[in-house]
C-alpha cells in the first residue's frame, strides 16, 4: 500500500508542517523542519524550475484553486523517486482572492506517461 504525505502551509501565520510520509518520500529526516529551500534541494535539477514556477502560484492574484504536478526527488544515496503531488489553494474569505494557505497530498509514482513538470 502506497503512502500518502500530507503538507500544510500558512501564510498568514508561517507556519509550514510536513507528515512523517512527506519527508521519508522527500529522502529528509523526521527532525527536519519543512522549509521551502530544503524541498527545492530535494527536487531533481531538471525539475526545479517547472516546480518552482508552480509552488510560486500562490502568490499571483490568478492562482488557481487547484494544482497537481509531477516530478521527481532525488534522495542522498542518489535513489531518484517519482512524485505527483496535489495542492488546494485557500483564499481569504473578503473579495482581495489573497491565498492565506495551501494544503495536499503527495504520493510515490512510477515515472508517468507524460511528463507534467516538462510544460
Amino acid at each position: 500500500m502506497k503512502e500518502i504525505g500530507l503538507f500544510d502551509v500558512n501564510f498568514d501565520t508561517g507556519k509550514c508542517y510536513w507528515s512523517f510520509e512527506l519527508k521519508r518520500m522527500l529522502g529528509v529526516r523526521h527532525d527536519v523542519p519543512a522549509e521551502f529551500h530544503l524541498l527545492l534541494q530535494c527536487i531533481h535539477p531538471d525539475d526545479r524550475r517547472a516546480f518552482g514556477r508552480r509552488a510560486m502560484q500562490p502568490f499571483r492574484t490568478d492562482c488557481p484553486r487547484h494544482s497537481s504536478i509531477d516530478f521527481r526527488v532525488v534522495h542522498d544515496d542518489g535513489r531518484v523517486h517519482w512524485l505527483h503531488m496535489e495542492r488546494r489553494a485557500i483564499v481569504r474569505e473578503d473579495d482581495s482572492k489573497d491565498v492565506v494557505r495551501i494544503v495536499g497530498f503527495a504520493l510515490e509514482i512510477g515515472a508517468p506517461a507524460r511528463l507534467s513538470c516538462a510544460a
